[in-house]
Parts: structure tokens; sequence; C-alpha cells
């Protein structure tokens, strides 16, 4: 497995070309924060008054309870650590907000193109992607329930909105120290890392943790792989979208396959060609239309 001992921090960069963060993030698999992310209309338009006023009915269902968005938005506002608001309150944007979908662009691209949104790849694998635009919605004290690496091993780029989001990090190579939940092998059974469970999960004290706060305005890049989890200071509106190119084709198609063999184990050899096959085009493709 490769070694990330070499990292210490993750990096805070502005000015990168699309080329610098390919080659030095992406293709190295390191996460970094952008400072200066384009000047999207969310940053202005996504205010807790105007969700309300727009979409204040719309329900979602938090560890048991339907809730409102207004009355999400209100209790993420008066939230404490003491006495927390629901968590967590993911929404959607291709479902609940289609029309808002304009203001978050244009997007990061990870690569040289962002597969999950190419016509190349069959919606059956696409149905299994539901946060491909995600808002969460999340107030002071609330945490991510578990450390976790995030499915179908995609990249991931998180927006912050409003609001300070501080993200823990552990790289790949801290897996054997992260207690692996065998049903899902991509979470932690490690639920406490402020306060873990020594006696019961006595390896996780050699895990390494990077930490960095992002603050509005400015979007961290997870990459494929990574474990994390998040620590919310104050009101907050982050952005979610997933990422599928060349560094993490293979893992995602794999993941994909294993399901179609779950459910149709005859037909999970149409997904290994598929993946090659399709990989091939992808890389050609990419290589003529999308050089740098």
């Amino acid at each position: 497995m490769k070694s990330y001992d070499h990292i210490n921090q993750i990096e805070r960069c502005s000015g990168l070309s699309k080329k610098e963060f390919y080659s030095k993030y992406v293709k190295n698999g390191l996460p970094v924060v952008v400072t200066d992310m384009p000047n999207w209309s969310a940053f202005d338009k996504f205010t807790p008054e105007f969700f309300k006023a727009n979409y204040g009915n719309l329900k979602r269902t938090v560890n048991g309870q339907t809730y409102s968005l207004t009355e999400i938005i209100d209790l993420c506002q008066a939230s404490t650590p003491e006495n927390k608001s629901p968590y967590p309150n993911i929404f959607a944007m291709r479902v609940d907000f289609p029309e808002l979908i304009q203001d978050v662009k244009p997007e990061l691209v990870y690569g040289r193109s962002n597969r999950l949104f190419s016509k190349l790849l069959p919606h059956i694998f696409l149905k299994r992607i539901e946060n491909q635009h995600q808002l969460f919605f999340g107030g002071h004290g609330n945490a991510f329930p578990n450390v976790h690496i995030d499915e179908f091993w995609v990249h991931t780029q998180l927006t912050q909105i409003i609001g300070d989001k501080e993200f823990i990090l552990f790289a790949p190579d801290q897996t054997p120290y992260m207690y692996v939940d065998k049903v899902s092998n991509r979470k932690s059974l490690v639920n406490n890392i402020h306060e873990p469970d020594l006696d019961k999960f006595p390896l996780f004290k050699n895990a390494k943790p990077l930490k960095v706060t992002v603050h509005p305005g400015e979007s961290i890049f997870i990459p494929s792989g990574w474990w994390h989890t998040t620590y919310i200071h104050n009101f907050n509106l982050t952005f979610s979208l997933d990422h599928v190119n060349a560094f993490n084709w293979n893992a995602f198609m794999d993941i994909n396959k294993e399901a179609v063999r779950i459910n149709h184990p005859s037909l999970a050899w149409i997904v290994t060609v598929y993946k090659v096959i399709a990989g091939k085009v992808f890389n050609l493709k990419e290589a003529i239309f999308n050089s740098f």
C-alpha cells in the first residue's frame, strides 16, 4: 500500500491551474483545500430565508423522525454542542432543487473529465449514485455519524456555502487502525474519534488524523479511498459533488460489479467487459479532447 507518512497537513492553495491540480493532487491521491472558488451565485443566493421561503415544506426523515426543511433550518440555527440539531440533513439537488444546480457552476474537474456525467456511463450505474449533487444542512455541535470512505470510492468535492466545517481525514494507509466494518468495508467501527474507546479499539491510537477547517467560499478535495468525518462549528450549508475519473474508475466499476453480482450473478461478467472497454474509450477521448 502507498505510504502517506510524508503528509503532515492538508495544503490550502489558490491560483491552481487545472493541470497543476490534476498533476499534484489528483494523480497523487492527495487532499487539498481550494481557497479561491469561482464566484458562484449560490454564495449570495443560498440563505436560510431563501430555502425556507421556497422549499420550506420539503420533508426529510432523520434518525427516524420526519422534519420539514423549515424545521431543520430552525433547529440547526439553534443547535449547540449540548443540544444538537438532528444530523445529517441531506438533500439531493437533482431531486429536491434541480433548478438550483446552475447556481453551483462552474464545477471543479478533478481529472480530464468527470465520467459520472458522460453519456457513455449507463444509467444503471448512475441510479446507485444518489449524491452527485447534495446539500448538507447542519448546526453547531453536529458531527458526521461515522468515519467512512465515500460510497463507490468516488472522489468528493465539498464546498462551504455557509459556516465553517472541520474535516478530519485519515489516509488510505491508516486502514489497519480503522477497525473496518465487516458488513460495509467503507465504514469504521470507531464511532467517536475524539474520545475513542481504546480498550475496544487499541490500534486506533496509532491512526494519524489530518485536520483542516474549510470556510465559506472554500472547497476541499477528498480523494477516493480516504477515510473522513466532520465537525461543525456553526450554522452550516455544504455543497457536495462526486467525481469519477481515470484514477478511481476501476474501483468505481468493481463496486458496481459486486452489486450486480449479488443481484444478477450471471451478468457480472458484462460489467467487467464494460469496465475494460469503456475505460479505454474514456482514456482515448480524454487524451484527445481534454488535454491541458
